[in-house]
């Protein structure tokens, strides 16, 4: 059982490595937007600009397009 408690936490601690270094690689300055779907499948918007730190939810993509310009002109 020793060999299977040892190798459970070397596997914690790999996927923690992992996880931070994906993390670190792919911070960025550049607005990060994806779509996604409710249980119910109706299509959200989600987007975040790692600048200030906001994060924003919305349900059309027109207003995911205004959030994007509000964003790029407090940036100026």
């Amino acid at each position: 059982m020793k060999i299977v408690e040892v190798w459970l936490r070397l596997e914690s601690k790999l996927k923690i490595f992992w996880q931070k270094s994906v993390m670190a690689l792919s911070a960025s300055s550049e607005l990060q937007v994806w779509q996604k779907r409710d249980r119910n499948g109706h299509i959200y918007w989600r987007g975040y600009n790692p600048i200030t730190g906001r994060s924003a939810c919305f349900g059309s993509e027109a207003e995911m397009r205004m959030w994007i310009e509000m964003q790029y002109y407090q940036e100026m």
